[in-house]
């Protein structure tokens, strides 16, 4: 589908109620979206990515996480909590968690357990361990009603849900979180709110906790329609994009990599690690002129612009005695 008809459909869905609003955009997807033939590898590839991050400062296990932005499923907190994790508290600001999804993610899992496995077993050192929990769950019942297997699958996994929840207003005590993490969400939040919930986020982990996250800073209309670039979004202002993309299924931020650095330090966090994925192609269109740049962006430099990923692990700053 091409990014402009889907971003028209998208702006005529968010104008119906809010119930209606959520039903009408999740059948889109699963008939034309990417929920036709939902798959959790892309996840699990990305939760062996922050596990790693993780487990590069301190053992993942025995962890109690808080991940921001759930989704339509599970499969990051089922990860981590393969690898070890001892809880994880995972939250989303809509209701978007469904049943029937978990229950298509454990018959992948059950079909690809070898595969499964190549994924986690280099990230832990007691691999007794993980095949002891994906034994224990992938003898549940797929058969089972999907709300009945979803709380299954989040009493053996001590998962917690918590929808609809702002992550920037969690009332959690310091030093209840080791692990504040998400995976390509923060390109959804508007920067006032990231702030809140970076600082939060940092008041909820104890000394030695840490704050990972993956960020896709490009343009998410280009997954479903590869003729526009990366960062395509850049040659529109504001008024523009928000015609476009000011609803609450595609909001992006536009954020650049420089930007998202200033507020992690603006809310409170020392960085550890920065790992930068420049795109090549954007990064050639830029230096060339050919992608006509709206002023927000054009005091930046290219790499800055044509950073399409960003993987940040950060800690509280130290506050002196």
């Amino acid at each position: 589908m091409k990014w402009r008809t889907k971003a028209r459909i998208q702006n005529l869905i968010a104008v119906l109620p809010e119930q209606l609003t959520s039903i009408c955009y999740y059948r889109m997807q699963r008939h034309f979206g990417a929920l036709r033939s939902p798959s959790p590898d892309k996840k699990i590839i990305s939760c062996g990515r922050l596990a790693g991050a993780i487990q590069a400062r301190r053992p993942l296990a025995g962890m109690r996480m808080l991940e921001v932005g759930t989704g339509r499923t599970l499969a990051i907190p089922v990860g981590m909590w393969l690898l070890g994790a001892a809880q994880v508290l995972t939250v989303d600001i809509n209701l978007y968690l469904r049943a029937e999804i978990v229950r298509s993610d454990l018959a992948y899992f059950r079909a690809n357990r070898p595969w499964l496995t190549g994924q986690l077993e280099p990230l832990v050192s007691d691999r007794e361990a993980l095949h002891g929990r994906l034994d224990h769950l992938l003898a549940l019942d797929l058969q089972l009603p999907a709300r009945q297997l979803l709380d299954e699958v989040m009493q053996l996994g001590n998962i917690r849900y918590e929808a609809p929840a702002d992550a920037g207003r969690l009332n959690l005590e310091a030093g209840s979180v080791d692990v504040h993490f998400s995976r390509y969400v923060l390109e959804h939040i508007p920067p006032e709110d990231l702030r809140k919930l970076l600082a939060a986020g940092a008041r909820a982990l104890g000394p030695e906790g840490l704050c990972v996250h993956l960020i896709d800073l490009g343009d998410h209309f280009q997954h479903g329609d590869p003729s526009i670039s990366r960062v395509n979004f850049l040659r529109f202002s504001e008024t523009g994009w928000d015609r476009l993309a000011g609803n609450r299924f595609m909001y992006m931020n536009r954020l650049r990599a420089s930007d998202y650095l200033s507020i992690f330090a603006d809310s409170g966090l020392t960085f550890l690690d920065i790992h930068r994925t420049v795109d090549e192609e954007s990064l050639a269109l830029i230096e060339s002129g050919g992608l006509p740049l709206d002023r927000r962006f054009q005091d930046k430099t290219a790499e800055d612009l044509a950073t399409t990923e960003l993987l940040v692990v950060a800690r509280p700053k130290q506050v002196p005695a």
